[in-house]
């Protein structure tokens, strides 16, 4: 078992991590716990720089969750709970992100293969979220897969995509991406593409996902659990082809 060199700060951060979450009401306590439990593990084995794209990720989704919210409330798309994440929400988003930190502890994969699971699975959940909570206040129509077609419908919809939504999820993608960059956990050009790309083509994956009789089966957790998966096997893919230069 190793622990990072600057796991002690990582955990500080984790700490604070949670305590803002609970001040912020942005989670349930129980789902504050959860997100500093994902915290401390990534920041252990991937160091206090897992911080930063987390961080990226939580607080962002927070803020998106609260623009425009009385809009989102007249279309029917608003967060539950008035957009506060419980132990569900994070144990379907953020699931992966710790086994990245876990396998990081035990040396059981090389570091920059689950930086970079790591990354793309956070940026995948911001393209997701993002793209919900800013399709419906930006507008413009809104599209789905039913029955093998893309048809109109309302937004708020499961499996709904609108361009307004697909610009917010590339560029929240891109940020998490960028996030890994400052934090030192993506060292190349192509690592940050690649988290980019796949987290956002893994939301997209998802977003036809929900149209089909299988999506709705899963649910709204468990197609958040296929959203991480998809993240990362793309990304995982991509280095294994070489694109990411590492």
């Amino acid at each position: 078992m190793t622990l990072h060199p600057t796991a002690g700060l990582g955990a500080l951060l984790a700490l604070a991590g949670g305590v803002l979450i609970l001040v912020t009401r942005q989670g349930t306590p129980a789902g504050a716990l959860a997100g500093f439990l994902v915290a401390l593990l990534a920041g252990l084995g991937l160091g206090a720089g897992s911080f930063l794209p987390l961080a990226i990720f939580v607080l962002g989704s927070g803020l998106l969750t609260r623009l425009g919210r009385a809009r989102k409330e007249r279309l029917g798309a608003a967060e539950g709970d008035r957009g506060r994440r419980g132990l569900a929400h994070v144990a379907a988003k953020l699931s992966l992100p710790a086994l990245a930190g876990v396998l990081a502890i035990l040396g059981t994969m090389p570091t920059q293969a689950l930086a970079l699971v790591y990354v793309a699975s956070l940026a995948g959940a911001f393209a997701d979220t993002a793209a919900t909570e800013l399709g419906p206040v930006i507008g413009g129509p809104a599209l789905g897969l039913r029955g093998g077609r893309l048809v109109s419908i309302p937004h708020g919809t499961p499996g709904g995509m609108s361009l307004a939504g697909l610009k917010a999820a590339a560029l929240a993608a891109l940020a998490v991406a960028l996030g890994g960059l400052a934090a030192g956990l993506l060292g190349t050009t192509g690592a940050i593409w690649t988290a980019a790309v796949a987290g956002f083509l893994a939301s997209v994956l998802e977003s036809f996902l929900a149209g089909t009789a299988a999506g709705a089966r899963a649910g709204h957790f468990g197609r958040n659990v296929f959203l991480s998966l998809a993240s990362a096997g793309l990304a995982l893919s991509a280095r294994a082809f070489g694109w990411t230069g590492t």
